[in-house]
Order: C-alpha cells, then sequence, then structure tokens
C-alpha cells in the first residue's frame, strides 16, 4: 500500500449512490491530497461498489470499502468498523449526502490538536438545487459560489456558506457549548479509541452523533468551530423518523461514562477489503 496517509475520512453512507458520486467528484479536487478515503457502507447494492471502482486510480491511497449486510440502520457498527480498518492517524468523518468545498480537507487538518474535536456545519441545499446539480458544478467549484446557493438555502444557513478562516478565534472563545455533527468532524484516531468510538448498543438514526459529542466532552476534549472553514453542502433528501421516545434521547444524549460499553475495540482486529489496488 505504501506510505501511510496523513489523514483517513470516513464516509457513511447507505445507497443514495448519485449523492456519493458528487461527494467522490469533490474530494478530487481537496487542496490537500494525502487522505486515504474509507466507505463506511450500511448495506448498500453492488452499484455502491461500481459507484467506488470508478475512483479507483483518482486518489493517492487505496479507497476501503467496508460493508456488513443491510439490516437496518446500524451506522455505529460500520463506522466503527471502517475507523479499525483506516490507516492515518487522523480521522475526518463526513457522510456520503454532503458535497465538500475544495479546502475541507486542508482546513480539518491544518488545525487538528491532539484531545480536541473539530466541527463544521453544512449548508442545506433546497430540493430544486440538488436536482439541477451537474459534475461541472462541482469539477468548476462553480457550486461553492454564494450566487449559486444563495436563493436556494434557508436565511438562517447562508451565514455558514462563506470562508472565512480568519474567524477561527473568534468563534472559539468561550461561550455556548458546541457539539460534534456527525457529517463534519474531525479527531486524531487515538482520541476516538479512547473513548471506545460509536456506542454500538445505539441503533436507529438519530442520537449516535450526540452521545459520541456528549461522552467526547466527558473525556474533557473541547469541540471547536469550523463553521467559516470546513464548508460543507448538504444535498436535498427526505428523512425517516427518529425512532426513540424522549426517555431514551435523554439518556443517550447524557451519558455517566465517557467509555462506551460496546464499541471500536472489538474491531480493530477487522481487515477491510480494498476497492482500489
Amino acid at each position: 500500500m505504501g506510505a501511510e496517509p496523513a489523514v483517513s475520512v470516513v464516509i457513511a453512507c447507505y445507497k443514495q449512490v448519485d449523492f456519493l458520486d458528487k461527494v467522490l467528484l469533490s474530494l478530487t479536487r481537496q487542496s490537500f491530497s494525502d487522505f486515504e478515503l474509507v466507505i463506511a457502507d450500511d448495506g448498500s447494492g453492488p452499484d455502491l461498489a461500481a459507484c467506488l471502482q470508478k475512483y479507483q486510480s483518482v486518489f493517492r491511497h487505496p479507497i476501503q470499502h467496508c460493508w456488513h449486510e443491510d439490516n437496518g440502520f446500524r451506522k455505529t457498527i460500520i463506522v466503527n468498523r471502517a475507523v479499525a480498518s483506516s490507516r492515518g492517524a487522523y480521522l475526518i468523518f463526513i457522510d456520503a449526502d454532503c458535497i465538500l468545498h475544495h479546502r475541507f480537507v486542508e482546513r480539518h487538518y491544518k488545525r487538528r490538536r491532539p484531545e480536541t474535536v473539530l466541527s463544521g456545519r453544512r449548508i442545506m441545499l433546497n430540493e430544486a438545487v440538488t436536482a439541477a446539480l451537474s459534475d461541472e458544478d462541482i469539477s468548476s467549484g462553480r457550486f461553492e459560489k454564494p450566487w449559486f446557493w444563495w436563493n436556494h438555502t434557508e436565511k438562517k444557513e447562508r451565514n455558514r456558506g462563506f470562508y472565512l478562516p480568519l474567524l477561527f478565534r473568534v468563534v472559539n472563545k468561550k461561550g455556548k457549548t458546541y457539539w460534534a455533527f456527525g457529517s463534519n468532524f474531525s479527531l486524531f484516531k487515538a482520541d476516538f479509541i479512547a473513548v471506545n468510538g460509536y456506542d454500538e448498543t445505539i441503533l436507529g438514526r438519530g442520537m449516535e452523533d450526540i452521545n459520541l459529542s456528549s461522552r467526547l466532552t466527558l473525556q474533557g476534549y473541547p469541540i471547536l468551530k469550523l463553521t467559516h472553514e470546513a464548508l460543507q453542502y448538504h444535498q436535498f433528501h427526505r428523512s425517516g423518523p427518529v425512532p426513540h421516545d424522549e426517555e431514551t434521547m435523554y439518556r443517550l444524549a447524557h451519558p455517566e461514562d465517557a467509555y462506551a460499553s460496546v464499541g471500536i475495540r472489538r474491531h480493530l482486529d477487522f481487515q477491510p477489503m480494498v476497492s482500489n489496488q
């Protein structure tokens, strides 16, 4: 495989191959290229593997495709497996529906600190612009321009779309508690393992990221904002309901222990299928 990558970009995905294809295209434009892609596939079909094959010779490091069978929403398990197979010392987590600004990986890596979590947010594109979005819009960088998305997202989202890295110190003054957003956060692999990664007892969407964020905070790791640096653009789609009752959601959002009872450590010997050789 050659030298280990500086960064492992872990992409959580389930079907929606057309969205993933656009995300991969945006990753070909990154200003920082010393990264591998680790696909955490929650049970997609062969069309997703075929999409990955298109990019087999594009990136500097092999694409790893970690897959398990489709048995409901089990992101916590497959992401832990993906991290266990990753080779980079630094991890960046994204979702397969979020297209990345061309400096996304660079900014996460530049701001990295031990025992610290970095997290950005996303611009929510509406249905019309998502449907019209072309490969040329992405490869040319046109989708990053405010005039492209300004009228296709809610007003409250617009301020997240400006690349303003000089604001890093200003937005990270002590104040409002910030939590790690599942489609846009990063930390050292050793720090992810220190809390045993995602809690695999959480099945079904909606609480896995809040729980992880709370446990990272319990571990004493500050969560810093990359809101105006690590920009990403969410492709519109509808999501199902969160299958947890209020009591369960409160319990998961307020864990008593930083260390997950069932987590990544049981996967650390897992050997993935490598799709880019």
